[in-house]
């Protein structure tokens, strides 16, 4: 699946601007810098505004997209089961033998017999103890054979690996399926085990000096053990207990031996519930769709309404709710129990669909196939929701387009608003600077005055 990368332009927006001026009209002139500010923004928000309303279309294509692609997934589900007849396996005894997967059509049933042995992996350990697991020597000669399965390893240990930790750490490195360990079962009592790393009758044996006194090291208890049992009268062994390619379609495990003429079955056959609950999935994911469909028509459409991703959905979900089949007991939804109401939301009675005969049951598998059924819509559901070519995905990628774009646009906006701010408040503090030095001026002019009045009259203007 391949990750869109959606582009995020980072919006500074506009720093607030303080006039501080030194005459009495700088806090009109504060004013007049706001306002030239608000006027000049109304592109701004304008584009933020559209910015919003991408953001919110982008949403509900994702949540649209969403709800349709579940209802794919529900109508791939409804469509495998009929392919499969709704196929389910049952065991006549869950303790001795247990059902892992099934994925056939198949209605059959088999018998399993004679299970003497069940699948164990080989386990040897050394015949006498050592009483220092890093000290006493195991090897005569150094030289030892190992065997597995038939297949010889032979080893050779220096002087310092002559010794039960040097032995294991050997056989550990030979990749010959074994695992070798030392078990401590008292002081002075060491033994080394070594054991198949996988289940099926493998012999293991140790030789101490193979060429020479040929002496055994290894008990010969436990070689392993195959998975014997008979599957309709037939011989069958496998080196694991879990078997998934005998019966076609089916995995099984087998967990204990049978007793005398014991019989384990595994029946294959319709299970209903399978198929009521494939339907039940569906109708929530059409009512799903449904209700993202509903909420964008209307009177209090949202803002997809008219948008040709609803209007695919729409027809996605009529084709699905008028189709029928011309032939068969059943014919329509209305037959398997699903009802449709006045706002083109469905219900599902799994009652009536219970009550369907056998008949009813194989005609329904009919009526969900792939090409001539109800499966041939997950094509249109695919076509829409596919994480890179399909409709909502290209929308989205488009919704991204118009985000970078606009967040650009926001960018270069503020960027001459800010300009345009800057140009006013120089030109206003020059301003508001000479007319503070016209308020000095007539200050000292008038004092002047004042004091030419005292000297001439005596007395100040009245």
């Amino acid at each position: 699946m391949t990750k869109r990368v959606r582009r995020i332009v980072l919006v500074m927006g506009l720093t607030p601007l303080a006039f501080s001026g030194i005459s009495q009209y700088s806090s009109d002139f504060q004013t007049i810098l706001q306002r030239v500010t608000t006027i000049a923004s109304f592109p701004l928000t304008q584009l933020r505004n559209e910015q919003q309303d991408v953001a919110t279309r982008r949403q509900l294509t994702q949540e649209l997209n969403s709800s349709v692609r579940l209802l794919g997934e529900r109508l791939t589900t409804l469509k495998d089961v009929a392919a499969n007849r709704a196929v389910a396996a049952t065991s006549s005894n869950n303790a001795k033998l247990t059902i892992d997967s099934v994925n056939t059509d198949t209605l059959t049933a088999y018998s399993i017999t004679e299970v003497t042995s069940l699948a164990k992996p080989a386990t040897e350990t050394t015949v006498s103890s050592f009483a220092n697991s890093a000290s006493t020597a195991v090897s005569a000669t150094g030289s030892l054979r190992l065997n597995v399965g038939g297949t010889d390893f032979n080893i050779t240990l220096s002087e310092s690996q002559n010794n039960l930790v040097g032995l294991r750490d050997s056989i550990n490195t030979l990749g010959a399926g074994v695992t070798a360990t030392i078990l401590t079962v008292g002081e002075n009592e060491n033994y080394l085990s070594i054991t198949a790393n996988s289940n099926g009758e493998r012999p293991i044996t140790l030789t101490d000096d193979p060429d020479g006194a040929a002496t055994t090291l290894l008990t010969a208890t436990n070689p392993g053990s195959n998975l014997n049992f008979k599957l309709n009268g037939v011989a069958v062994s496998r080196s694991t207990n879990q078997v998934n390619d005998l019966i076609p379609g089916v995995s099984f495990t087998l967990k204990n031996t049978t007793e005398g003429s014991e019989a384990l079955t595994i029946n294959l056959a319709s299970d209903r519930f399978r198929l009521s609950s494939a339907i039940s999935g569906f109708v929530d994911a059409y009512n799903a769709v449904q209700g993202k469909v509903n909420g964008q028509v209307g009177q209090s459409a949202g803002l997809l309404t008219g948008d040709y991703l609803v209007r695919e959905a729409q027809d996605i979900l009529r084709r699905v709710a008028s189709f029928g089949l011309g032939e068969g007991t059943v014919k329509s939804w209305s037959d398997l129990g699903v009802t449709f109401s006045s706002t083109g939301a469905i219900s599902f009675d799994s009652q009536q669909f219970n009550a369907l005969s056998e008949t009813s049951l194989r005609d329904s598998f009919a009526f969900f196939a792939d090409e001539t059924g109800l499966g041939q819509y997950t094509r249109a559901t695919a076509a829409f929701s596919e994480d890179v070519t399909g409709l909502a995905a290209l929308q989205l990628e488009q919704y991204d387009r118009s985000d970078s774009r606009i967040s650009e646009q926001i960018i270069r906006t503020e960027e001459r608003i800010n300009l345009l701010r800057q140009n006013y408040l120089s030109k206003l503090q020059a301003a508001d600077a000479l007319l503070g030095q016209f308020e000095s001026q007539r200050s000292i002019v008038g004092a002047s005055i004042e004091s030419l009045n005292l000297v001439l009259y005596g007395r100040r203007p009245e």
